[in-house]
C-alpha cells in the first residue's frame, strides 16, 4: 500500500546468517518466518515472513489470513494458502502446507506489494463454511476480532449468507449464530 518501504525478505538470507542473528535478537519468530525487532508486526509484515510460502501468486486463507489480520495468535498448522482465480474447490498440500483452490475475486484479496491475503470479511466467510475444523473457543473469538475488522461485522456477514446460497449454508449460518452468542467470559466448552 502506497509508498511504505516493503519488508526485507528474511528468507533469502543465508541460513547462517538468520540464525546469528536470531540468536543476537536482531529477528524475531514472526510466524513460521521471521521480521526485523524494527518492524512493526504488522499484516504487511507478516505476509513478507509468509513469503516462502506464496510463492506463484498464492494468498494466506482460512487461520492463515486470520492470523495476518491480528485475528489469531498463530497462522496454524499446516498454513492454509489459496491460488487466485476461477480454480476448483479442490485442496493439496502436506504437513506443513495446504494449498487451495477457492474462487476468489480480486476484490476478496488484499495485497501489500507482491503478498496477498483474503479480505477479513472473505476471511471469516472462509471459516464459517470450513469442513475441516469444528468451531472451538479459539476460533469464535478469532471470528469475532475479524468482525471488527470491516463495516457491518457479523450482521454484514448474515447478509450475505442470505443473499449469496451455496452448499452447507445451513452450517454456516448456526456457526454464525454460536459465534454472536459466544461471550469469551462463559467459558461454555
Amino acid at each position: 500500500m502506497g509508498g511504505l518501504p516493503a519488508p526485507p525478505r528474511f528468507d533469502l538470507w543465508p541460513e547462517a546468517l538468520r540464525s546469528a542473528e536470531l540468536r543476537r535478537g536482531t529477528l524475531v519468530a514472526c510466524g513460521p518466518g521471521m521480521r526485523g525487532v524494527g518492524w512493526p508486526d504488522s499484516p504487511r509484515v507478516r505476509l513478507a515472513a509468509l513469503a516462502p510460502w506464496l510463492s506463484g501468486g498464492r494468498v494466506a486463507a482460512f487461520r492463515t489470513a486470520a492470523w495476518v489480520w491480528g485475528a489469531a495468535r498463530e497462522p496454524g498448522r499446516p498454513l492454509r494458502v489459496t491460488t487466485v482465480g476461477r480454480g476448483r474447490h479442490s485442496t493439496v498440500g502436506t504437513e506443513q502446507l495446504r494449498v487451495h483452490e477457492l474462487r476468489l475475486s480480486s476484490e476478496e484479496v488484499v495485497r501489500f506489494g507482491p503478498f496477498g491475503a483474503t479480505s477479513p470479511f472473505r476471511t471469516a466467510l472462509d471459516l464459517l463454511y470450513d469442513p475441516e475444523h469444528e468451531l472451538t473457543v479459539t476460533e469464535r473469538v478469532m471470528l469475532r476480532l475479524l468482525f471488527s475488522c470491516f463495516e457491518g461485522g457479523a450482521e454484514a456477514v448474515r447478509a450475505h449468507l442470505h443473499d449469496h446460497p451455496r452448499p452447507h449454508r445451513a452450517v454456516a449460518l448456526q456457526r454464525l449464530a454460536a459465534v454472536v452468542r459466544y461471550s469469551p467470559a462463559s467459558r461454555e466448552e
